[in-house]
């Protein structure tokens, strides 16, 4: 409520200094369709907006006749507030008291007042890397706003009001703004279309070479920037658009930008320079290109010729000989069995019998008790390392695997288990109803008690006496589920109040999940699962309705992914959410007549998730997490797994690394598992510290068998869309025994017309460069350009697909 009230004064103090405002989400999105026609100054219009919505306060540039600097701080790589200190000392200062407002990770915007002339939009220009404009069609957050974790926007004091914010300087607005077309340099006749064209195509020759030169830090930016120029080409008629982003895209994977930052993040740098330049023809050509002659000379750079080596062995993933397997590579290949003996001994003839019955492996039921199991407990036990540092026993859990390979039917067996301990709690749920309406009752009685007694010192003239505690409104109660297979943020999040230790989410298919992450206009639900994992305190904001505040989010995850949807679900940036993961890629099971072994529901596994379910904790606004210390022994052996897992991280990089990383959280997470699981199979005292064989068994088991299934799975999601197609086109010359091709019958049979013909060209030159296809020969007896045709490699027909 404080954090809602303070966005409200900040929106309120903004619009009374003259400030049209609209409200945007935590996520920085606005929350209005049409946000620049309906930013106001109208106080009561903005107390509606902030009434049904948590909100921050947003200034739209454009109204406000507004251009702010936004210096932003993304390592040393891309320090903005730097390269802006470095930019006023190389060309001038700034005007005096400029407002300045810090922002919540280091940076700092800039206020100024739009120069004279037309308006500057959103343009970046020639800034330094870190830096972003906000003009005409962009918004920024205002000064006083904040956000749930107390982090905000706040206005530096001792400067000038936003409101009065001094024009643009000078120097400042000439890197922003193109240069007009009196400004270019033109030679004495226009340049011929025809020359521009050549002029254009030597520079696009050159563009692979030059990107695959660029440090890995400055990439992003020099994808823009060389997105702009060809685009102002493009402008012309020089080009086409679908040039450039054919070409570009090539570049891309050839300096390893597309594989490392996803298709999506990488086009949208390429479309952003491509609408950026369209608007800036480019100017005549002088003289003789010198580009052209260079090109025209066959003399080249000893950098460019380093460059080009360069990029034709990062290019190159195979040959004719010895074609690119990974690209067919969605199997999981050869990855080791489940070590038994990890789990206690107990638990083995359950485990085995339960496989039998469902006609699955062991190791598919395996990954499902754990994360059923370790969901139960929840945060009601923490697994404390250190005094410093504790884990949740929660772990997220997942089968890999295709349609029909035994994913539901191991899901099955330990769900209806679960499912059978939540129907007995049926009587535990009336008591807590009963007694939750009593609550109610006596809240009511004591608010009419107050009431009459405000009334009777408003008559006397009395003191009014305060509100009791005991008067407050009592929320509307809600049943403590175990687990839930279908909910939105909205519905778990009273879910969580009801059962503080935690929710599992148990599905079959996870993909419907974390594909729709961003299914909703108003913003993402990654916030909340990236969140959901740690068991910290986390604000969940409702429309219309006051937020939910829960000092321990845990949600278990439990279910299963088809490779080509884990892909899918996790492809594109790197947030961690695969990280969390526990994987498994069990091989399917071989054909075994049915047996009667395990019963529909064994009362051994009933009775361990019930006493799990139920280790004592508290519950709603009495829960208290308990911490479970490693012994002394437990310890030295969880250091020594530490400093492996602290070295190891040293060979390895992008999301491997991210997974490794988080192997000392999940060995913890194992062992409080382990360790509470033998304790519910076979009774007994409740464990008050995790012994050093169960800490031995969490690293065996995460290190011998989840991580390296869990890099196989890894390796699906470093798929890009492009091998995703690749796949495709080679699966459809399997099928289809076609040994020669040509790129119309590609794109028209294998891509449905997916792609167009210039995309389809890329696809067909990166399966020549991995060893899939190479050009075939065309005879032709008449003149004029031959048609080009692909030989498929015979090795693609002796792969079982």
């Amino acid at each position: 409520m404080a954090m809602h009230q303070e966005n409200l004064g900040a929106a309120l103090t903004l619009a009374s200094a003259g400030i049209k405002i609209f409200p945007a989400g935590f996520d920085k999105r606005p929350l209005l369709q049409g946000w620049r026609e309906a930013a106001t100054c109208d106080s009561d219009q903005i107390s509606t907006w902030f009434e049904r919505a948590a909100a921050l306060p947003a200034i739209p540039c454009g109204p406000n006749n507004l251009l702010v600097i936004d210096c932003d701080r993304h390592g040393d790589d891309a320090d903005g507030v730097a390269g802006f200190k470095s930019l006023i000392t190389e060309r001038g200062a700034l005007p005096l008291h400029v407002p300045l407002v810090k922002s919540p990770n280091g940076g700092v915007h800039v206020y100024f007042r739009q120069p004279d002339g037309e308006a500057l939009g959103n343009g970046r220009g020639s800034l330094p890397p870190g830096i972003d404009v906000r003009g005409v069609g962009g918004f920024v957050v205002g000064p006083g706003a904040q956000l749930p974790d107390g982090r905000g926007w706040t206005l530096v004091p001792e400067r000038t009001a936003i409101k009065d914010a001094p024009p643009l300087p000078l120097w400042l607005a000439a890197m922003l703004r193109p240069p007009s077309p009196t400004q270019v340099r033109r030679s004495d006749a226009q340049t011929t279309d025809q020359r521009g064209r050549a002029y254009a195509l030597a520079t696009l020759d050159g563009v692979e070479v030059e990107l695959a030169a660029v440090p890995a830090g400055e990439r992003n930016e020099r994808i823009y920037k060389t997105a702009f120029r060809l685009a102002t080409m493009a402008a012309r008629g020089w080009l086409t658009q679908s040039d450039i982003i054919a070409t570009l895209e090539r570049a891309c994977e050839g300096n390893l930008y597309l594989r490392e930052h996803g298709r999506g993040a990488t086009m949208k740098t390429i479309e952003s320079g491509i609408r950026d330049g369209l608007s800036v023809p480019h100017g005549d050509l002088e003289g003789r290109d010198n580009g052209a002659s260079h090109s025209a000379s066959g003399r080249t750079e000893p950098k460019k010729e380093q460059a080009k080596e360069r990029l034709h062995t990062l290019r190159t993933t195979g040959d004719w000989d010895d074609p690119d397997m990974s690209i067919l590579d969605n199997r999981r290949g050869e990855l080791p069995d489940l070590p038994m003996a990890a789990f206690p001994q107990s638990l083995h003839r359950w485990m085995t019998d339960a496989a039998h019955g469902a006609g699955v492996t062991v190791e598919h039921i395996a990954l499902t008790l754990l994360g059923i199991s370790s969901g139960l407990i929840g945060v009601a036990r923490r697994v404390q390392a250190t005094r410093a540092w504790q884990q949740p026993v929660t772990c997220w859990t997942c089968l890999i695997g295709v349609s029909g390979s035994g994913k539901t039917p191991s899901l099955d067996v330990v769900k209806r288990a679960l499912m059978v301990v939540d129907r007995n709690r049926k009587d535990d749920n009336i008591v807590r109803r009963l007694e939750h309406e009593t609550r109610a009752e006596h809240a009511k009685a004591a608010l009419k008690k107050w009431k009459d007694e405000l009334s009777a010192a408003v008559e006397t003239g009395q003191p009014p006496p305060v509100k009791p505690i005991e008067a407050q409104d009592v929320p509307a109660f809600v049943i403590p589920r175990l687990y839930v297979s279908d909910c939105t943020i909205e519905r778990l999040a009273p879910l969580l109040e009801a059962r503080p230790r935690g929710v599992i989410y148990v599905a079959d298919e996870l993909a419907r999940l974390f594909m729709n992450l961003e299914r909703y206009s108003g913003g993402s639900d990654r916030a909340f699962w990236l969140e959901a994992w740690d068991g910290n305190s986390f604000i969940v904001e409702r429309f219309a309705r006051p937020a939910v505040i829960l000092p321990h989010l845990l949600v278990g995850v439990v279910g299963g992914f088809q490779p080509d949807l884990l892909a899918r679900s996790f492809a594109g940036d790197c947030d961690g959410i695969y990280s969390r993961f526990l994987y498994a890629w069990p091989q399917e099971a071989p054909f075994r007549e049915p047996t009667d072994d395990a019963d529909e529901v064994d009362p051994e596994i009933i009775n361990a998730f019930g006493r799990l379910a139920n280790l004592p904790a508290g519950e709603e606004s009495a829960f208290g997490p308990r911490s479970v210390p490693l012994t002394a022994d437990a310890r030295r052996e969880f250091a020594q797994f530490a400093q492996f897992a602290h070295q190891g991280r040293l060979q390895l990089e992008g999301r491997d690394r991210e997974y490794w990383c988080k192997g000392t959280a999940h060995v913890l997470r194992l062992s409080g598992t382990l360790c509470f699981l033998e304790w519910a199979w076979l009774g007994g005292a409740e464990p008050q510290a995790i012994e050093a064989r169960q800490v031995q068994s969490a690293v065996s088991l995460w290190k011998d068998y989840l991580w390296p299934h869990g890099r196989a799975a890894l390796r699906l999601v470093g798929l890009t869309e492009k091998h995703g197609d690749a796949r495709t086109v080679l699966r459809w010359l399997h099928a289809s025994k076609k040994t020669i091709i040509s790129r119309e019958e590609v794109r028209r049979e294998a891509l449905a017309q997916r792609l167009d013909a210039g995309e389809t060209q890329v696809l067909l030159d990166l399966l020549v460069r991995a060893g899939w296809l190479r050009e075939a020969p065309v005879k032709v007896s008449v003149p004029g350009r031959p048609p080009r045709r692909w030989e498929a490699n015979p090795r693609l027909f002796e792969v079982l697909l």
